[in-house]
């Protein structure tokens, strides 16, 4: 039986997953999603033991930090895509994507090539910026998700600005709102960050959630609502699975491409060590300073006089 794993490194979790070909044909067997603690190729390494690193055929990977790994690497839109395709078929579907650094959409047509759109390099909507916000209420993001679930009026909150969004929710703790109208609000922000990615007239109505922070019932809730009132339909899928969607799509990658896979002492690269340049202190420079002497003081009578030829 040969088997075939796909990794997606990211900002922070690590997620696996491994397909097997069985009579021609590919089954996802299991798969994983860990945090990695800001160390992924200690952890990486940890768990690929545990699976029997040496019995796979091929393996590929993707993500912010899969350059870390001597593996073939896959653009994230390229993983997404096949990771959809193998678990949902190929019919037309608009893939959102909620992670630890930011969020995209992608628009699997049934015509021509899919289009991808990411955020910008703004924090808000991101499961960094969630963390960081819940944890100042003491609260774990799996505990907000919790909590939130059922609050029916939220605090009126805008996503507009992560700097503002923090104000407005530390002026609203600070008033004695009740935390869980708070967070709720905070949710819902998020979720219209997102929202604004997805384009109603020109998106797949079917529409698939994916990424740590689409798991919290009222981020999903939310989408539903939106979704539905633009003629939409959210696609009801395994929550797990949708979870490891890009490192599906890796595995599956690897199993119709068979690129092989390192030995598991071969696959962290080197650590380059980064240099910074060292330049002189500014007033190594003051003996060649020049220094202009001042314009002469204008003539007349006022502050303001000025001659004038007649």
């Amino acid at each position: 039986m040969e088997r075939y794993v796909g990794i997606d490194v990211g900002a922070e979790t690590i997620k696996l997953a491994e397909v097997v070909r069985e009579r021609d044909e590919l089954r996802l067997v299991r798969h994983e999603v860990v945090a990695h603690g800001k160390e992924p190729g200690p952890r990486l390494l940890e768990i690929l033991r545990a699976w029997d690193w040496d019995k796979v055929s091929s393996a590929v990977a993707t993500g912010r930090l899969g350059r870390q790994l001597a593996l073939e690497r896959i653009p994230t839109k390229q993983a997404l895509l096949r990771g959809f395709r193998f678990l949902h078929g190929g019919d037309p579907a608009t893939v959102v994507n909620i992670g630890s650094r930011g969020f995209s959409v992608l628009e699997i047509r049934a015509a021509g090539d899919p289009a991808y759109r990411e955020s910008s390099r703004c924090a808000q909507g991101t499961g960094n910026f969630l963390r960081q916000l819940v944890e100042r209420f003491g609260l774990s993001v799996e505990e907000t998700a919790r909590i939130t679930a059922s609050v029916g009026e939220p605090a009126p909150l805008s996503g507009r600005c992560p700097v503002i969004l923090k104000t407005d929710m530390t002026h609203l703790a600070n008033k004695g709102e009740r935390h869980e109208r708070i967070l709720a609000g905070l949710l819902d922000a998020i979720a219209e960050s997102a929202e604004v990615l997805v384009k109603p007239r020109r998106s797949p109505p079917r529409v698939l959630l994916t990424g740590g922070v689409t798991r919290a019932r009222r981020v999903r809730e939310h989408f539903r609502g939106f979704l539905e009132r633009n003629g939409m339909s959210l696609l009801e899928a395994d929550l797990e699975r949708s979870l490891v969607l890009e490192a599906v799509g890796c595995a599956v990658h690897a199993a119709r491409e068979r690129p092989g896979a390192r030995p598991l002492g071969e696959l962290l690269r080197p650590t380059v060590e980064a240099k910074i340049e060292m330049v002189p202190a500014l007033r190594s420079a003051l003996p060649r300073v020049r220094r202009m002497p001042p314009p002469p003081a204008a003539r007349g009578d006022g502050p303001h006089a000025v001659d004038v030829d007649v």
